[in-house]
């Protein structure tokens, strides 16, 4: 019985210094790192929204601050209309009188819930996002009008007459860069331009057959051509051709702008080299070009023969270098073409 109260008492002491352990206990010492890592969730929030910010938002003001230029500096005061919403606005402003960021605001209002339903939320709300600040920035400079007239390159002089061709003909051109960049911009950040693009990405969804590029160039070709009516500098055909083949060529350096700046400056050429002398060319291209060259062991159909295909991209004031390194091998076979926007370690 002595032996019972005692095994009870003693497991009763265990049991109250277990307890007494368990409360004594500190709770162990959080890592640093797990600390940071428990936190981020809001920090990343903050972060990615600013970084949302600055590469998206950013991108859009400055397309829609070029747009808006080139509209005011060059096309207005030439009187042409360089297609698409842009041509339009311009058009009426030329028809009725009132400023074209109005009218850009009312056309591309219905185009933005098309968007929507076209190409998506993100990029719906960036490109009218765009317009509205192309807009914006036109009322403004449309209500200093006179005071800003000393920006406006052609236009008329104080007799009411327009400058000569030559003059609208740079504006033409300088409009056309300003647009293009803007374009640009717009595609890079977003994937669109909005306005005619919109449209022609509606008309797609019904008729496959028919690819956007080529649908927005229709609508800005109709835009082109309908300007002969609005526009009349004279009853000849040079008076009234004007405006159309000005517009042609804004919208032809729109497009070869916007090419530039999409398909990069850091542009190179690739040459593809069939030969039986890979080690002798390749060590020349090296040494000459100070660009590597990669080799593939291949097999000519014809003859069933082994050949090595060497692959070098190259700057395009090297492509003569080039060339007369293949020379001096008669039985080899070259061929490059152009390479765009070159990525990695490739020295200029």
């Amino acid at each position: 019985m002595e032996k019972k109260i005692h095994l009870e008492n003693s497991e009763k002491k265990e049991g109250e210094a277990a307890e007494n352990a368990e409360v004594k206990a500190e709770p162990p010492a959080k890592d640093p790192a797990e600390e940071v890592a428990s936190k981020p969730e809001k920090l990343k929030k903050k972060l990615s929204f600013k970084v949302f910010m600055f590469a998206m938002f950013l991108p859009v003001l400055t397309s829609g601050i070029i747009r808006a230029l080139g509209i005011f500096v060059f096309t207005t005061p030439n009187e042409f209309a360089p297609g698409g919403t842009n041509g339009i606005a311009v058009m009426l402003e030329y028809a009725t009188g009132l400023n074209s960021g109005i009218y850009l605001l009312i056309i591309n209002a219905p185009l933005f819930f098309v968007a929507l339903f076209c190409i998506g939320k993100k990029e719906a709300i960036l490109s009218t996002l765009s317009i509205v600040v192309s807009s914006g920035l036109l009322i403004i400079l449309g209500l200093f009008k006179e005071e800003l007239s000393f920006l406006q390159y052609g236009g008329r002089d104080s007799a009411g007459t327009i400058v000569d061709i030559g003059h609208r003909l740079l504006g033409a051109v300088a409009g056309g860069i300003f647009l293009g960049i803007a374009l640009a911009i717009m595609i890079k950040s977003c994937g669109t331009s909005g306005g005619t693009t919109i449209l022609a990405s509606l008309v797609n969804k019904k008729f496959r057959n028919l690819s956007v590029s080529a649908l927005t160039s229709a609508f800005d070709a109709c835009v082109v051509f309908a300007s002969i009516f609005v526009y009349n500098n004279g009853s000849n055909a040079t008076g009234v051709l004007d405006p159309v083949l000005l517009a042609l060529v804004s919208l032809y350096v729109t497009s070869k702008m916007s090419d530039v700046i999409l398909q990069g400056f850091k542009s190179a050429y690739k040459f593809e080299i069939v030969t039986n002398h890979p080690e002798e060319i390749a060590a020349e291209i090296i040494s000459k070009t100070h660009h590597s060259v990669t080799k593939i062991e291949a097999e000519g159909m014809y003859s069933h023969a082994g050949k090595s295909v060497l692959v070098c991209i190259i700057r395009k004031r090297q492509i003569a270098q080039l060339q007369r390194i293949i020379r001096k091998y008669p039985d080899t076979f070259a061929y490059f073409t152009p390479a765009s926007e070159v990525y990695g370690r490739f020295i200029k």
